[in-house]
């Protein structure tokens, strides 16, 4: 059994996401894409990976990169056993160095891979499921007290209770107008938190920090650095939840002793891959650190792979998940269904990721690497 060919497929995507400071700063507005990844053995086994490069001024990224970064390694992962996995993940590390995008989407086919050789699914691969489901986090569109209010109410019929809030895109003291308007309308067993997309200078982190300190909210990625959240961190004990800087599992780990980390949000093609995630993961079960484990965008690939990792944590650790399954983007057949608020990995779940990807939408290939 060997790897005899990796094909490539690029889906246009219409994101829609509100990026506070982001959005209106921006002269150049690139196109996003699903990058679809396919790897064929000379058997006939499929594994299948995705990512979504997130735009360049949100993470230093290109759609490109992650094309190239796929074609650059191709070479040490095609001919290969993919039931050798692991030494197969070990060469592309050596071979190519950040290029988070493309390891995420590669490494993703290679698990689904391996676990369809080995003819388990891929949780079983990774030593079974600790969890038996887990908490799916809803965006809260804010408006005036009785939308936001509205907005809430919707969530909690469909049985949320993990609730992320944007802020960050007016002034300052509108933001806390709306942590604190939120704050009175949370309840008592819901876990709410506020992402300024790091928009906030210190000075305003700060600001809005200590004209809420009775309320202690827990704050997303408040600036644009790690060492500015680490500032922030130490002048107020705010909780903070790491999410864009945390740019390898070594700053994980460094956010951790410096006591700026109360709750990570791992992006697997930030932190450095799905390999580099599971590193993170290590640490987080080893230092008893919630995580969020995700990416930029994608699909119902993506949401089987998090929701394959995220069952090797117990749930304590597990501070969300997010669906990015959509009727505009039907990559899979049978995605993983959000229930009353959790996911949980089906026990009927088929071999490798558990999904079956709907050819028919991919288009032409935009790359075909291995033997002609």
């Amino acid at each position: 059994m060997r790897i005899d060919r990796i094909t490539l497929y690029s889906v246009p995507i219409d994101v829609g996401m509100e990026l506070t400071r982001y959005v209106s700063s921006q002269s150049i507005n690139p196109a996003l894409d699903v990058l679809v990844v396919k790897i064929e053995t000379d058997d006939g086994l499929v594994g299948w990976g995705e990512v979504s490069s997130a735009p360049p001024y949100y993470l230093p990224e290109l759609s490109a990169g992650a094309r190239e970064g796929i074609r650059h390694v191709s070479p040490v992962v095609l001919g290969r056993d993919p039931r050798q996995v692991a030494a197969i993940l070990q060469d592309i590390s050596a071979a190519l160095r950040g290029h988070g995008n493309a390891k995420t989407a590669l490494e993703m086919g290679l698990w689904d891979l391996a676990a369809k050789a080995h003819g388990l699914p891929l949780i079983d691969l990774w030593g079974g499921r600790v969890s038996d489901s887990l908490p799916v986090l809803a965006v809260v569109r804010i408006g005036t007290r009785d939308q936001t209010l509205a907005a809430f109410d919707r969530e909690r019929k469909k049985g949320y209770s993990r609730f992320q809030i944007k802020v960050g895109g007016g002034e300052i003291h509108e933001d806390i107008e709306t942590i604190r308007m939120v704050e009175e309308i949370a309840l008592p067993h819901e876990r709410l938190w506020y992402d300024p997309n790091r928009g906030w200078l210190v000075d305003d982190a700060i600001r809005v920090i200590k004209a809420l300190r009775e309320l202690s909210p827990m704050i997303e990625n408040p600036c644009d650095t790690y060492e500015e959240c680490r500032t922030v961190a130490q002048r107020t004990g705010v909780r903070i939840m790491l999410d864009e800087v945390l740019d390898s599992p070594r700053r994980f780990l460094e956010a951790v002793e410096n006591q700026v980390l109360d709750v990570a949000s791992l992006k697997t093609s930030c932190i450095g891959g799905i390999e580099a995630t599971r590193q993170a993961m290590s640490l987080a079960r080893i230092l008893g650190v919630p995580v969020r484990i995700e990416d930029y965008y994608g699909s119902g690939i993506l949401l089987a792979a998090v929701t394959h990792l995220a069952h090797t944590l117990p749930r304590n650790l597990v501070f969300g998940l997010y669906d990015y399954v959509s009727d505009d983007l039907p990559l899979v057949k049978n995605p993983f269904r959000v229930i009353n608020g959790e996911i949980r990995l089906p026990d009927d779940c088929g071999p490798g990721l558990g999904v079956e990807v709907n050819e028919a939408i991919l288009g032409d290939p935009v790359a075909v690497l291995g033997p002609a």
